[in-house]
């Protein structure tokens, strides 16, 4: 009984030395893997956001190409004439008719020939 519990505790020891080396083997090639993969999941990060957020994305691909064509000069142009234009674009609002005035009425008088049969 005293040689099959010696035999099992060096089987024991013999097991154990192996795991540490293939630990330390798994360790290594986990650290060369480390940057790749890093690079992968910042790439999968990117597309999930895209996903996500397409108008965002879009907008600023917009302003990229703005600011690429026009450069700052132009943007800052642009938005010097937009702000003086701010005013007019509020008055025109105020002088334009609301949508209760422009779908008032009622539903036949504002029906054509076509509907009734007079074409």
């Amino acid at each position: 009984m005293k040689k099959r519990l010696a035999d099992l505790a060096c089987r024991r020891r013999v097991l154990i030395e192996k795991i540490e080396t293939q630990r330390v083997e798994v360790a290594g090639i986990s650290q060369r893997w480390q940057k790749p993969l890093a690079l992968v999941d910042a790439g999968v990060k990117a597309i999930r956001f895209i996903h996500s957020h397409p108008a965002l994305v879009a907008g600023g691909m917009a302003a990229l190409l703005t600011l690429r064509r026009k450069g700052i000069a132009g943007l800052a142009q642009e938005g010097w004439r937009l702000f003086r234009l701010y005013p007019a674009i509020f008055s025109l609002v105020a002088r334009s008719p609301s949508t209760k005035e422009l779908f008032a009425g009622h539903p036949e008088e504002r029906n054509t020939g076509a509907d009734q049969g007079n074409v």
